[in-house]
């Protein structure tokens, strides 16, 4: 749906009131996109990343995980072994 708003002097516009219940559920931050003839105005969405916390699966020794440069070890040496390279 559009509709027409008036940009005042220092360059604001009103969000319409059911836009802003609906879509930013008491947040009060928006993300500005601008592309070369637009301005496209969305909510701002936290992320809940600990979803993706068990989505990867690695053969990797559960200590290795205790020490950050020893997973990375572990991880790169993985990553480079022959059966995990692609043709």
């Amino acid at each position: 749906m559009a509709t027409v708003r008036q940009v005042d002097e220092q360059g604001r516009v009103a969000l319409p009131s059911e836009w802003r219940s609906k879509q930013l559920k008491g947040n009060r931050e928006v993300v500005l996109m601008e592309y070369d003839d637009a301005l496209i105005i969305r909510p701002r969405r936290r992320i809940d990343l600990t979803k993706y916390f068990d989505s990867v699966k690695v053969d990797i020794d559960p200590s290795a995980f205790k020490d950050y440069k020893t997973l990375k070890r572990a991880l790169l040496k993985q990553s480079s072994s022959p059966k995990n390279k692609r043709d």
